[in-house]
């Protein structure tokens, strides 16, 4: 005959869990819904760019709140540039060897 609790009884819970009554977000996989086709492209910076880079995000999140990706940062970089580095442009070979000092060719 056994008496007192059983093992299994011991490590049972007596009180019931309360309920958080939060609603959690769906969770997504993969990267999200961009706003035109893109490619993934992997890109070697010198540490200097990197730091650049951090400062940069850490500065507009002490003013805004908001963390910003180095991705989106360097995406934002092009399209500023885009403006200025435009083959159909006439200064576009000026502008390119003022960027790249050391390229070798042209017409």
């Amino acid at each position: 005959m056994a008496t007192g609790k059983k093992v299994k009884d011991i490590f049972q819970s007596t009180t019931s869990k309360p309920g958080a009554g939060l609603e959690v977000a769906p969770q997504f996989k993969g990267r999200p819904q961009a706003v035109e086709p893109y490619k993934k492209v992997t890109v070697c910076l010198f540490n200097s760019h990197t730091l650049f880079l951090d400062k940069i995000a850490l500065a507009i999140q002490e003013r805004t709140g908001q963390h910003v990706p180095r991705a989106e940062l360097i995406r934002a970089m092009v399209d500023h540039a885009a403006a200025w580095i435009d083959p159909k442009r006439e200064d576009f070979d000026k502008t390119v060897r003022s960027l790249l000092p050391n390229l070798k060719g042209g017409r």
